[in-house]
């Protein structure tokens, strides 16, 4: 009879547990190569590998039915409230910011010695994201800068006009992705 002809069987339970074993030494050996997980760790017990990804404590989500959901980690937001202060000086004026809610405010305020400080404008929302949570001041020529980090990890820098008070909103432009 051809082989063509031939119907497959499924393999018996010792054909399958030798598939088995095969193929976890192979993923295990796979992970160890590319610096998943250490040599010790595939032999730990309860460590089971499939496709060449490594699940601690036995329990696989793609095929186990009885594993408990892994619950997604949920996506950073901005604190709620204001802080994170900075503040840069353009002669005669310093550029107070402060984080709010996500958002970046800033606040000129005219330096004349020797009377007080005077602010000038109130705070002002400067554009840009609006889930921020550390930002920084820098002044040169004419302009101010303020750099950004959101709850995502995304950095931009915004470009405003240093006047009395600061003209908003500003220009925002994304830079690179930091390293992390």
């Amino acid at each position: 009879m051809s082989s063509a002809c031939r119907t497959s069987s499924p393999p018996g339970p010792r054909a399958r547990s030798r598939f088995k074993k095969i193929g976890g030494l192979t993923s295990a050996a796979l992970v160890v190569a590319i610096g998943l997980i250490t040599p010790a760790a595939a032999n730990a017990p309860g460590v089971t590998s499939r496709a060449g990804v490594a699940f601690a404590g036995g329990c696989d989500h793609n095929h186990d039915h009885d594993c408990p959901k892994p619950t997604p980690t949920p996506t950073p937001t901005p604190t709620r409230g204001c802080f994170d202060i900075d503040s840069a000086v353009k002669d005669p004026d310093k550029y107070l910011s402060v984080v709010c809610n996500g958002r970046v405010y800033v606040l000129t305020v005219r330096e004349a010695p020797p009377s007080n400080p005077q602010p000038v404008g109130g705070w002002r929302p400067v554009g840009g994201p609006t889930n921020v949570v550390d930002a920084t001041l820098s002044t040169r020529a004419n302009e101010v800068y303020v750099s950004v980090l959101t709850a995502t990890g995304t950095v931009f820098q915004g470009v405003c006009t240093a006047t009395e008070p600061l003209t908003v909103p500003c220009t925002f432009t994304q830079l690179p992705t930091p390293p992390g």
